[in-house]
């Protein structure tokens, strides 16, 4: 130990080295379990306020979808109410043209097979 004999043996014991080191294990330690604490809660809040925005968007973007397709919905029902009179309006016309069906030639006395 003639390196550094006068720390040791001079103003520096044994001791003290000890408690220094003690003291410097227990410090970094505790700063080490500390940051990852904290950054473990500033990684969740992170997490949550993101997933909390993509929510947000994906809720715009899911109404406007669905404004657009309630819309074309809309529309397409519309398409088909506008068919529907087209056909009632030919049916009432062409009600003369057609000739109803031949009356039926079963006596009632008859019975069917079913």
């Amino acid at each position: 130990m003639d390196i550094l004999p006068r720390l040791i043996n001079g103003t520096l014991r044994e001791h003290y080295i000890l408690l220094f080191g003690s003291a410097t294990t227990v410090s970094i330690v505790a700063g080490a379990v500390g940051a990852w604490f904290g950054a473990r809660a500033a990684t969740r809040a992170a997490i949550r306020e993101a997933e909390a925005k993509g929510r947000e968007a994906l809720n715009a973007n899911h109404f406007r979808e669905l404004a657009t397709n309630v819309e074309s919905i809309g529309l397409e029902v519309e398409r088909i109410a506008e068919a529907q009179r087209f056909v009632a309006k030919v049916l009432v016309d062409r009600r003369d043209v057609i000739t109803p069906p031949p009356a039926s030639r079963r006596e009632a006395s008859e019975t069917t097979p079913h």
